[in-house]
């Protein structure tokens, strides 16, 4: 294949993906951020929490282990989300602070059919979030 056919395919893979992504976020709203609705309800002391666990391999390891407890069921094994749970990788989500992730967490969102994880304690929820950081 000469290189302007595989161009031209790379670009129509890249339109057929933004389209794609569009079109989930029509079904789930943004803020003026661009982080989803869902998350940036979060309250501004919550937005400005920071993850003590940030960074830190064994708390994404755990925090691995715990989404595939917890999460994967609803948001896939890949995290890629699925007809009723939003896809983890999304800039909407990995746009938002590390506190707006964990204030979800904590709370979910029930219109959207997520549980609030509050009875888990709040280091593996921070350890969860540790790892949806490195989805990006």
């Amino acid at each position: 294949m000469n290189r302007a056919v595989v161009s031209a395919l790379l670009l129509l893979a890249l339109v057929a993906a933004g389209a794609a992504t569009a079109r989930e976020h029509n079904r789930w709203p943004l803020d003026s951020r661009g982080v989803l609705l869902a998350i940036a309800k979060a309250p501004a002391k919550a937005r400005a929490e920071k993850n003590p666990y940030e960074g830190q391999s064994d708390a994404i390891l755990a925090g691995e282990k715990l989404y595939r407890q917890k999460c994967a069921e609803c948001h896939g094994a890949g995290a890629r989300g699925t007809s009723r749970a939003a896809n983890l990788h999304w800039r909407s989500v990995q746009n938002a602070t590390p506190g707006e992730l964990a204030w979800l967490l904590r709370n979910g969102n029930i219109a959207r059919g997520m549980p609030p994880w509050a009875g888990i304690p709040e280091q593996r929820r921070w350890q969860i979030v540790a790892y949806l950081k490195t989805l990006h």
